[in-house]
């Protein structure tokens, strides 16, 4: 019957198995949301709070870690749960119609040329600069001209790789080359001695953050206060709205649970209503497996990558007074490879690795980011215009194509700021942190409004989401107050 109740498919292979190869294969959405984020999230970022604070905020990246993994785990479940991508679901929230999906879908769409203009490839140009051996100290402005040109370049090259979907053997090279990368870091992080107590410490115990007197002689330090740095680190590691958004409408692919229901496809209406027989709901907690696969695996990572980028911040750069920022964001991180120690031949090869890997993992991130960026604005705008259900997916790729090209070209050449990080900061302050915790409150609604009682969340997993929210709205709030303060003052 049309209107029966609807239930659950049977459980895909991968599922059923139980074998390690077979949950492997489950893994999908989430490495390319890990992967997003490495370019920035993890070799700048990270490092940054390591050189600044030494060990005493590693909590805040094993807290990020945890509190957005559990923020995209609650979208990811709703999704696979009730065919439903949690932004329609907002749209009938108490209120005007579609008020707060409006507000999520401004604040996420109109940061994202932020990101892909003077964000991720104006760091990239002046990467390149330095790895060409162009001198900054003879020219400023020639070198940040320089390293536009490198970033227009390399945004252009981005759109037709996503445009053509042409990215197989570059993104085959960037996956080896970053894995060797990274490889070698985690090598370099245990070699180099870190203070495990030091560390533990870290970890365990939430300090606030505070600034050393020797930050202060840093100019970018002087009008930037440490909660804004700090927040800024919450928004940035392992992304944010713009990525999550995007992350769950890719599971429209994965046919996961309820997605997969009379055959699933991007364009599928959700069930109206939802068998409560206990055998379908036992399917679909079942078919939960998938996405606390995909998130658990995607976020360790970003806390595996972001602990080794930070505590090598801690151990190399923080006892000699060096914080990547300016045109340096990506350049002292060099020596967590190359040491002085090591033979001439060792230290060529390892300057060779580091800088191909920054290179593909930036590059990767910002190819990444046009695709997943697709799906975030073709669910905002479904969400808020039901009516665009049906418009192809490439067109939507077109529109993010141009918005965040175009957009992100007039920002990288029309804005005078030279500091990148000044400039993605209002973008991760409001855009990430604080709209991911509005998120976790709004799904709280969601699940006790449109999920099956017998499937809804249980009391830990609720608790988990609600903290989530409370901390990285409360962090958020703190870095907007302290961010604008020192913009009056």
């Amino acid at each position: 019957m049309a209107n029966a109740p609807a239930e659950y498919p049977e459980l895909s292979m991968d599922l059923r198995s139980h074998s390690f190869a077979g949950l492997l294969r489950v893994i999908g959405p989430g490495a390319i949301v890990a992967s997003v984020t490495i370019g920035s999230g993890e070799t700048i970022f990270a490092s940054r709070g390591g050189a600044i604070f030494g060990y005493s905020l590693l909590w805040c990246f094993l807290l990020s870690a945890f509190f957005k993994g559990v923020q995209v785990y609650s979208g990811s479940r709703f999704i696979t749960l009730t065919g439903r991508h949690p932004l329609e679901s907002w749209a009938e929230l108490p209120g005007p119609r579609g008020w707060f999906v409006w507000f999520i879908a401004v604040m996420t769409i109109v940061w994202m040329p932020f990101w892909l203009g003077v964000g991720l490839p104006k760091m990239l140009g002046e990467f390149t600069n330095w790895v060409v051996g162009y001198p900054q100290a003879a020219d400023a402005e020639k070198f940040l001209h320089c390293g536009r040109l490198w970033a227009t370049l390399y945004i252009v090259v981005a759109i037709l790789f996503t445009w053509v979907q042409s990215f197989g053997f570059l993104e085959r090279a960037q996956t080896a080359i970053v894995a060797l990368l990274l490889l070698c870091l985690l090598i370099a992080a245990v070699v180099s001695r870190p203070d495990l107590s030091a560390l533990l410490a870290g970890l365990a115990l939430p300090r606030k953050p505070e600034y050393e007197p020797w930050v202060f002689d840093i100019r970018e330090f002087k009008a930037r206060g440490p909660w804004v740095e700090m927040a800024t680190y919450l928004g940035v590691i392992g992304g944010g709205t713009q990525d999550y958004i995007g992350y769950v409408g890719m599971l429209r692919e994965k046919a996961w649970g309820m997605l997969g229901w009379h055959g699933g496809g991007p364009d599928a209406l959700p069930p109206q209503t939802i068998s409560q027989d206990p055998e379908n709901v036992a399917r679909g907690r079942s078919w939960l497996r998938a996405p606390l696969i995909d998130v658990s695996v995607s976020f360790t990572s970003v806390f595996i990558f972001s602990l080794c980028f930070a505590v090598l911040g801690a151990t190399v750069l923080y006892p000699r007074h060096e914080v990547p920022s300016g045109f340096q964001l990506l350049t002292l991180q060099a020596g967590y490879l190359v040491r002085g120690g090591h033979p001439p031949a060792v230290q060529t090869l390892l300057g060779i690795v580091y800088r191909t890997g920054i290179f593909f993992a930036l590059f990767g991130t910002i190819y990444g980011a046009y695709e997943l960026y697709t799906r975030t604005s073709r669910e905002c705008l479904v969400a808020a215009i039901p009516r665009l259900r049906s418009v192809p997916l490439r067109q939507f790729r077109l529109g993010t194509l141009l918005w965040c090209g175009i957009g992100g070209l007039a920002l990288l050449w029309l804005v005078p700021e030279k500091d990148s990080v000044k400039l993605v900061t209002p973008a991760a302050l409001v855009g990430s942190s604080l709209t991911c915790g509005l998120w976790c409150f709004a799904m709280l609604w969601s699940d006790a409004v449109h999920v099956p009682q017998n499937l809804q969340m249980r009391l830990l997993l609720r608790l988990a989401v609600f903290l989530a929210g409370v901390a990285l709205s409360a962090v958020a709030l703190i870095g907007i107050v302290e961010y604008v303060h020192g913009l009056l003052t």
